[in-house]
């Protein structure tokens, strides 16, 4: 859709250069040399004016208006090219500053989180590591090893947004519209130096 537009500006650009090179700049290039030296006609003459607009448009002219069409039609192409790339780059400038205001903005948030989810994490896992050298029950050490699994991700996923450098996010479900940080590889990068080295549940 974008390149459609930006094809469609182009045409109009070069579209509006031919018209301006065939109207206004060939009989205004004719006026300029009759009224030049060479010549002993008065400028102020507007009916020469006249007769010099009524002759740029004659079909003996034609050849010589469309020679200055053609030429309004690259400085059009040119120009419009310039401003489509001027438009691009103000908007790449636009969209990176937005990304690196929501980038900051999560690095704020995620200093406050770490300070509270952190302490919390570290006495569930504190715990269920010294519970699971305590207790002889199999299913209950199971259950405590999922406890400290969980607290290894919640860990690795604060390290991860903490760490974020550029944010690219995924869809939440399969078939839902809901957009969710990517965080896979980051945090199969953390966990595959903890205890469970393979990966997030």
């Amino acid at each position: 859709m974008r390149t459609l537009i930006h094809k469609s500006k182009l045409a109009w650009f070069t579209l509006a250069g031919m018209g301006l090179g065939y109207l206004l700049v060939h009989p205004f290039a004719m006026l300029a040399y009759i009224l030049g030296p060479q010549h002993t006609y008065v400028p102020m003459d507007f009916s020469l004016w006249g007769r010099q607009v009524r002759i740029s448009f004659s079909s003996e002219m034609l050849a010589m208006g469309l020679a200055f069409a053609f030429i309004g039609g690259v400085s059009g192409f040119c120009l419009g090219a310039w401003h489509l790339q001027k438009e691009r780059l103000a908007a790449e400038k636009m969209e990176s500053q937005q990304r690196l205001a929501a980038l900051n903005t999560l690095k704020e948030l995620m200093v406050t989180l770490a300070h509270y989810i952190r302490n919390a994490n570290m006495v569930i896992g504190g715990f269920s590591a010294r519970l699971s050298k305590r207790l002889s029950d199999t299913e209950l050490q199971g259950q405590l090893q999922l406890i400290q699994r969980a607290s290894q991700e919640i860990e690795a996923v604060i390290t991860s947004l903490q760490n974020l450098t550029e944010i690219t996010t995924t869809t939440y479900t399969p078939h839902g519209q809901d957009r969710m940080i990517d965080l896979k590889k980051e945090l199969e990068a953390h966990l595959a130096v903890t205890q469970f080295p393979d990966g997030p549940a």
